[in-house]
């Protein structure tokens, strides 16, 4: 076990000075009777200080260590006055040239390397309390004592003392002093990273490698320095214009969080190199105009002419239509090398309501690209900071992310991290530090980000796409930012919060202040960044002339997935469903036998020879019978069928029994995934006690695949309640909103029964 394993126990965190001394002593006398990876960690730092104590503990040459295993600068350690000995102790001598230890040197040297190592695992842990997030400076940095290595029993007179810690963050024998600035540089420049939280062992050694491993400013090239300008020039730029062109009109303009705009950029490039090849995007209004247009490619002209006053659907289509900041649209990115295709779903003021109607989606794309290792289909989020904290749906959404029925390999999640709510402060909006802390019940990696540091918010983004890649698991992008104007163009934000947007009025935008940055380092030439401006506003300006003239082509509607389908017309919209007598029949005998090998309990036999007689006599069929033949001629006919909800499987009251148990090894059985060789799956999915996602997921499923019927079912009819904004807000308004059908099945297996108003009211009318 190497150092560096030891530094991933906790238990090292809490270990003590005396503990570590008691445990040496006891190692000097019998090697043996300590812990392996113990006397691992003394043979090594013994025989290693031995070996440094002339060479490998000399002043570095030029900024480097001269150790094989070391290859980053190292920052010089902070000077400080000699101090005495601690407890007026004489101070330890100086290393022998010879390479010879006494006891008491070694001793002090394996307290030192203890007391580093707990150090380093603190700022691993909690560095993000001291990182510089906040662009306004309003959030002073958090000072936690387990980040002051005085806590450790160092002082400053220790600040030059060289320390042998293995290699640890690339180091060996480094200063105090260059050990606590290269942890100030890794965890507490503008990227802070919560990480220490996830437990799979492999991912967690992953992330630590790859953010101590990097210093991120020395990664872009000139050309990726000003494509993040060009992306920043063209967020401000186009916010900018419709605020000029159309004065105090609503648009939830993103100014103050731009950097999502390079940060999206980079996700889908990113991704796109990793195999994925579409990407379903969710999110709130904030920003969602330059979204549309800067990432997802909707034509400026089509936007200015909504703002006209124009229809966003051509005039045959009959729709209700919605505000232009809840409509989505689609496209396809070409990179060259690939191609990504890109939807944002539409979606109305519910914020998060969308996020499991977007996974729904992703789910039904992978099923239906054969994508089992759910690689190149991916959902995108973007949060609010408040919503993300304050909307039950969001951890609903983060509880489905691995489940087996509803899992799609990780999704993207950005918070445009506004540090308010409307008029409502962090404060009062939270009993947690930090709106993403939701995300810690899944275990997801957290890296929040200063907004004001663009090429901070594309590396972890960058970083956040190789992660769910590798892992398939959820990550979250805390992007801190501000609001620059009111909850809308047209409120004043200074009534409720006066401090910050005074801070706010003063301060800079993100695109000015990389433009100097720049310009300083010599990226940009003098005047190069206005040129790049002036181009972008002058296509937005020829893009104004031509929407006073555009119209609409053709309607999103029935495309992709859909094509070939036709809305219903007249009054019988039912269709012709029936099927043979002898089809039924032979349906019903194989979902009531089962294999001779299978121990099925003796009830259930029971009910599946009650079954198989009321089919042949064709007399006492009931309601879990007639769904089973239902389902099971529509599989033969080659229509997959995705059944899920609470407790599905055996149904509520004990009426289906579409999964049958084997009683002595707990084995499932489906009848109904064994008719034929040759026959379509249903797909039997007992979900989680929430309605909210749940049915906001199959909703998405329902609108990517319209060929699979896809039926949710409450455990209780008046559970439907729970999902009542999925029903009133998607269901039941989308296609006049948005001109999207879907062919959901709910199931409310409840309804007049005489046990009163609680269990009564799963009405057709609601």
């Amino acid at each position: 076990m190497t150092t560096q394993d030891l530094l991933n126990f906790s238990f090292l965190s809490n270990a003590s000075a005396g503990f570590v001394d008691a445990l040496l002593t006891q190692y000097q006398r019998d090697p043996a009777s300590v812990p392996p990876e113990w006397a691992q960690f003394f043979n090594g730092m013994t025989e290693r200080s031995s070996r440094a104590a002339a060479a490998s503990w000399a002043e570095p040459l030029n900024g480097f260590y001269h150790d094989a295993d070391l290859d980053v600068p190292l920052p010089a350690a902070p000077k400080a006055a000699k101090a005495p000995a601690r407890d007026g102790a004489a101070a330890p001598a100086a290393p022998a040239t010879t390479g010879e230890f006494t006891a008491e040197q070694v001793r002090q040297i394996a307290k030192d390397s203890v007391r580093a190592l707990m150090l380093i695992r603190a700022y691993r842990a909690m560095g993000h309390l001291a990182a510089d997030l906040d662009p306004l400076g309003l959030t002073p940095t958090g000072a936690h004592p387990e980040l002051d290595y005085r806590t450790y029993g160092f002082t400053d007179a220790d600040l030059e003392k060289r320390i042998y810690i293995d290699n640890v963050l690339g180091l060996n024998t480094p200063t105090l002093g260059q050990i606590l600035a290269t942890l100030k540089q890794t965890y507490c420049d503008r990227i802070g990273f919560e990480f220490l939280h996830v437990q799979d062992a492999h991912a967690k050694q992953w992330l630590q490698e790859k953010i101590e491993g990097t210093r991120y400013h020395a990664l872009f090239s000139t050309a990726e320095k000003k494509q993040i300008l060009e992306n920043l020039t063209r967020a401000e730029s186009f916010e900018k214009f419709l605020d000029r062109k159309y004065v105090g009109t609503k648009r939830f303009g993103l100014e103050g969080g731009e950097s999502l705009i390079p940060a999206l950029e980079e996700a889908i490039r990113a991704s796109g190199e990793l195999g994925v090849r579409e990407m379903a995007f969710g999110m709130a209004h904030r920003g969602r105009l330059n979204v549309l247009t800067n990432v997802l490619g909707k034509p400026f002209r089509a936007v200015f002419s909504e703002f006209q006053g124009n229809p966003a659907n051509p005039d045959d289509v009959q729709g209700s239509g919605d505000v232009k900041y809840h409509l989505g649209t689609s496209s396809d990115r070409d990179f060259g090398t690939h191609k990504v295709h890109v939807s944002l779903t539409a979606n109305p003021s519910h914020l998060e309501a969308v996020n499991p109607v977007v996974l729904g989606k992703v789910r039904a794309k992978q099923t239906q690209r054969n994508d089992t290792e759910r690689k190149e289909v991916v959902g995108v989020l973007l949060h609010g900071d408040a919503a993300f904290a304050g909307q039950g749906v969001v951890p609903e959404t983060f509880g489905l992310s691995d489940l087996k029925g509803y899992r799609t390999g990780g999704t993207l999640h950005f918070v445009i991290n506004n540090q308010i709510g409307f008029t409502t402060s962090p404060a009062s909006a939270r009993s947690s530090p930090y709106c993403t802390d939701v995300a810690q019940m899944v275990k997801s990696p957290i890296f929040h980000v200063n907004g004001d540091d663009p090429e901070a918010v594309v590396w972890v983004t960058r970083l956040a796409c190789e992660y769910r890649a590798l892992f398939k698991k959820d990550v979250v992008i805390d992007i801190i930012c501000y609001r620059r104007h009111g909850h809308n163009e047209s409120d004043e934000p200074a009534f409720t919060q006066p401090k910050m947007y005074k801070a706010i009025a003063a301060h800079p935008t993100t695109r000015t202040l990389y433009a100097q940055a720049l310009e300083a380092e010599n990226t940009l030439a003098p005047g190069e960044s206005e040129q790049i401006t002036a181009r972008f506003v002058a296509q937005l300006e020829a893009d104004f002339d031509g929407s006073k003239s555009y119209k609409a082509q053709k309607a999103d509607w029935l495309e992709g997935a859909w094509a070939g389908l036709e809305r219903a017309s007249g009054g019988d919209r039912k269709g012709n469903t029936a099927v043979s007598l002898d089809l039924l029949r032979e349906v019903g005998a194989r979902i009531a036998s089962v294999p001779e090998t299978f121990d099925a309990n003796p009830k259930i036999r029971r009910q599946l020879e009650a079954k198989d007689k009321a089919i042949h006599d064709g007399q006492g069929i009931d309601w879990a019978t007639a769904e089973a033949l239902a389902f099971g001629t529509l599989l033969a006919e080659g229509t997959a069928v995705r059944l899920s909800g609470q407790d599905v499987g055996r149904g509520t009251f004990s009426q289906r029994h579409a999964i049958l148990y084997d009683q002595s090894a707990e084995t499932p059985y489906i009848p109904l995934n064994n008719l034929w060789a040759e026959q379509a799956t249903i797909e039997v999915i007992d979900s989680p006690l929430a309605e909210f996602s749940v049915l906001g997921f199959d909703y998405g499923y329902s609108l990517a695949d319209p060929h699979t019927l896809v039926c949710w079912e409450a455990q209780f009819g008046d559970f439907v309640n729970g999902a009542q904004v999925i029903i009133d807000q998607f269901i039941s308004s989308a296609e006049s909103k948005w001109l999207r059908m879907a062919g959901l099945v709910m199931l409310l297996p409840h309804g007049y029964e005489g046990q009163g108003p609680e269990h009564s009211s799963a009405r057709l009318d609601r």
